[in-house]
This record gives C-alpha cells, sequence and structure tokens, in this order.
C-alpha cells in the first residue's frame, strides 16, 4: 500500500475535530478483493492510501452494458472521439435535464506527475468556485467540481480507481435547463462567484453523476475500489 498526495490535513476539518496533526497518516483499511469500504473521514486528509493497479477502464463504450445505460436513464452509448481515437464513452439520456453522461479516462499529465488523481484531491486553490471531497459508493475516493465545457455548467465527478489514471464523469445539461441557472461562470461575471447560484446547481445536479459513476463502475470495476488489488 501506498501513501500519495501532501501531508497536510484539509485545516477546516482538522479545526472542527481537533484531533489531526500535521503528520497524521491518512485512515484506512489494507488493500483488499473486492475492495474494502473506506471510512469516511478519509475526505479530511491530502494524503491518500492508495494501490497501483492496472487502470479497469478501456476509455471507451466496449465495457458498458445495456445494464448500466438503462440503470442511467439512457437510451444509447458511443464512444467519444479524440484526435488519437477513442476517448471515453458517451451515455444518452435526452431529457430535459440532462442530455448525456460522460466518462473519460484521465492519465497522468507529465512524467513528473505519478498519478492524475492527487491532483484533483488536492486542487484547493482558492480559485475553485466549487470543489468536494466525497467517499463515492464507499469504495472510492472521489473529488466534484463544477466546469463549463461549451458555456454549460457542469458536474465535474473525478474517480480514483488505484490506478495512474482516474476515471472523469460529466453531466451535460441542456441549453435551456442551464440557462434556468442564470450565469454561473466566474468568468462572465467579473470573476465573481455566485456561490448560492453554483450551490444550488451541484446540489441538484451531482447525484444524477454519481449515480451514472456507480452504475458504469459496476460494469468496468465491479471488484474495484480505491483500494482494490488486481
Amino acid at each position: 500500500m501506498r501513501i500519495f498526495g501532501r501531508v497536510l490535513p484539509l485545516l477546516l476539518a482538522a479545526v472542527a475535530a481537533g484531533t489531526l496533526s500535521a503528520c497524521s497518516t491518512p485512515p484506512g483499511p489494507a488493500p483488499a478483493t473486492p475492495a474494502p469500504t473506506l471510512p469516511a473521514d478519509a475526505v479530511a486528509y491530502d494524503d491518500l492510501l492508495s494501490t497501483d493497479r492496472e487502470f479497469p477502464f478501456s476509455n471507451s463504450c466496449d465495457q458498458i452494458t445495456p445494464k448500466a445505460v438503462s440503470a442511467i436513464g439512457g437510451t444509447t452509448a458511443h464512444d467519444l472521439r479524440g484526435m488519437g481515437g477513442t476517448a471515453g464513452c458517451s451515455v444518452e439520456v435526452g431529457s430535459p435535464q440532462l442530455d448525456a453522461v460522460w466518462a473519460e479516462g484521465k492519465p497522468p499529465p507529465n512524467p513528473s506527475e505519478p498519478r492524475f488523481f492527487p491532483l484533483m484531491w488536492n486542487l484547493r486553490s482558492g480559485l475553485e468556485p466549487y470543489f468536494r471531497r466525497l467517499i463515492l459508493d464507499g469504495r472510492y475516493y472521489a473529488v466534484e467540481r463544477i466546469d463549463f465545457l461549451g458555456g454549460n455548467p457542469g458536474c465535474y465527478l473525478t474517480v480514483d480507481t488505484g490506478s495512474p489514471s482516474a476515471v472523469q464523469f460529466r453531466g451535460v445539461v441542456p441549453d435551456q435547463y442551464g440557462a434556468t441557472y442564470g450565469e454561473l461562470n466566474p468568468t462572465q461575471r467579473g470573476y465573481t462567484v455566485d456561490r448560492a447560484g453554483i450551490d444550488k446547481f451541484m446540489a441538484e445536479n451531482c447525484p444524477v453523476v454519481e449515480k451514472a459513476a456507480i452504475a458504469m463502475l459496476a460494469d468496468f470495476d465491479p471488484r474495484g475500489g480505491s483500494l482494490a488489488v488486481g
């Protein structure tokens, strides 16, 4: 088992709990198959317990079953295309609140960074309009952020599979639905953050992305988790 990330725990959680020290080792069970349950208080630590297993996602729709598509409320699934070939999977939903859910593999950005996920876990720069750590489905470290690809807000859920690469899920919302929240992009608001509006959007839309992620992970990582072996 390896530890990744920085040493300092999340300051706010440390103050609230009054028990965490700057040299605290993150809590968690030993790696196992199937993956063990992660403790809820792991979100208060910058360091991560992790493994070095093969990335389980093919970065295509090859592993996504009709059962998962149905569980998401989707109709079809097709590969996302990038310059180098397939770049992920899109499950088409086509509802008034959700066009699609994308799943994309995210490799480390350069040779000096051995893993992608710790970069997201520790992205508390103070410039992020939304940042939330969570334990997904009891077994995966995950981070939620808001982004504005294509102009619309979207809930981005990045999940640690215990691999150098991570998998990122995104809820793609229709233009008309996204507009009901008003302008949330800080770059279009003079770099001011609509805290209430962003929190409302994420509270109402991230649970759908979480549900989709759990359904798709069940297909391509059925016994997996952040501390899975093999």
